[in-house]
Parts: structure tokens; C-alpha cells; sequence
């Protein structure tokens, strides 16, 4: 009885363990994995955002680039900088096992010449389009 018993509960984690890491496959694990279009958005609106396999890309509001600095454990960080208004700072981004959009939000650390600027930065959203040579991602 005891045998059936552990042997039940072994089968019940192996499950639940395959689900949450069939969940978790929809982010990317690595840096490469970020190569592609994004869709960006904020409460003033929505742009494309195209990565190489490094992470990093070109954005057209103000003249943009956006640069990946660590993907760990479903939490993406990096910089970016804006040269056609002379700002950049930082950014985090998460994703939650139940949605392919990262949520986070972005900061300043530098517009201008001010390099401690009080301006809040905001919160905002990441969303990796479907790519026509690979069929979706």
C-alpha cells in the first residue's frame, strides 16, 4: 500500500513538473533567443524593435538602441539610449509562466548632461512578433 502510495505522489510531481516546465518554455532561456522583431509598448503607444543574436538593436523613436545585458531566470535586463533627444538609461523586464509578454519598466540615467535626472521613467511591455521564415515563434 505505502509502495502505491509513493509511487502515486512520484507520478503526480513528474506531471506537474513537465507542465510548469512546458509552461516556461515560451521565454527565452538565452540571449540569442531574444533575436528578432519586438513590439514595444507604453502607455504613449507602440514601436518595432529589431535584436541581433547579441541582444541589441535600433529602434526609430528618437534615433534608439536597445541593448541586452543579462537574460536569467525569465528576468531580462539591459540599457538603451535615445541619441535623437540625448537621453538613455536602464530597463527589467519578467515574464510570468502564463503569458509570451515580458512586463517591466524602464528608468533614466542620464538626459542631457544631468546624469542624476529626477524624471521617472515607466512601466512598459515586450512582445516578440511572429517571425515569417521560421513560422511563428
Amino acid at each position: 500500500m505505502q509502495k502505491s502510495i509513493v509511487h502515486m505522489i512520484l507520478v503526480v510531481m513528474s506531471v506537474v513538473g513537465a507542465v510548469g516546465c512546458a509552461e516556461l518554455s515560451n521565454m527565452p532561456r538565452h540571449i540569442n533567443d531574444l533575436a528578432g522583431v519586438w513590439e514595444y509598448e507604453d502607455k504613449t503607444g507602440s514601436y518595432l524593435i529589431r535584436l541581433n543574436e547579441e541582444g541589441k538593436g535600433p529602434y526609430d523613436w528618437e534615433d534608439g538602441w536597445f541593448e541586452t545585458h543579462e537574460l536569467k531566470e525569465g528576468v531580462w535586463k539591459g540599457t538603451w539610449l535615445q541619441a535623437g533627444n540625448d537621453r538613455e538609461g536602464g530597463f527589467e523586464l519578467k515574464w510570468s509562466v502564463d503569458s509570451p509578454v515580458a512586463r517591466g519598466y524602464w528608468w533614466y540615467t542620464r538626459i542631457g548632461k544631468e546624469r542624476n535626472p529626477l524624471e521617472p521613467g515607466d512601466t512598459f511591455t515586450m512582445k516578440q512578433m511572429p517571425s515569417p521564415l521560421t513560422g511563428g515563434k
